[in-house]
């Protein structure tokens, strides 16, 4: 005879299942990319910002705030050796261990280089010129005057023949 199965263990009414879990949620990623993003957005707008400023150009006369922008004349003297050079304004002026030179910009908006030795022995030379970009550059035909990173180079006929160190000036008298 067959012994009878022990009775089953009573099933609870409650079972508990088990809940699912949900991943966390990611987390942003704060690298570079968006820092450094963030700063280039940053960096362009106070650019924006600052070229708004500089279109209210110092030679306007007069700003929207009723300020009145003051540029410094060129020399009479020197404006009185430039075509059209009445009313023109001191753009930079560097001397050299002995000669001094002066860029004007007229009111027509034409740049002129004006060399001459610093104690006047000789009467100065004025020609035209043009802004470089990281300087300025005068021909006097056969010569040719570069000034930029702080030296002034002296070229005749395209070959080089001399190079003194600038400073900068605020005026010539």
């Amino acid at each position: 005879m067959a012994t009878p199965a022990p009775p089953a263990a009573p099933r609870p009414a409650y079972v508990p299942r088990p809940v699912p879990s949900r991943p966390a949620p990611a987390k942003k990623k704060s690298g570079c990319f968006g820092n450094c993003f963030g700063l280039v957005v940053v960096f362009g707008l106070l650019s924006l910002a600052g070229k708004a400023c500089d279109s209210l150009d110092s030679r306007d006369p007069s700003n929207d705030d009723g300020r009145t922008v003051q540029s410094t004349p060129c020399p009479e003297r020197i404006a009185a050796q430039l075509r059209g050079g009445t009313g023109s304004e001191l753009v930079e002026a560097f001397r050299t261990k002995n000669k001094q030179i002066t860029l004007c910009r007229t009111a027509s908006g034409a740049l002129y280089y004006f060399g001459e030795f610093s104690d006047r022995r000789e009467k100065g030379i004025a020609m035209k010129a043009e802004d470089t970009g990281d300087g300025y550059t005068a021909r006097n035909a056969p010569y040719r005057y570069e000034i930029h990173d702080g030296v002034v180079t002296i070229y005749r006929s395209g070959e080089q023949i001399g190079e003194e160190g600038v400073t900068p000036e605020p005026s010539p008298s």
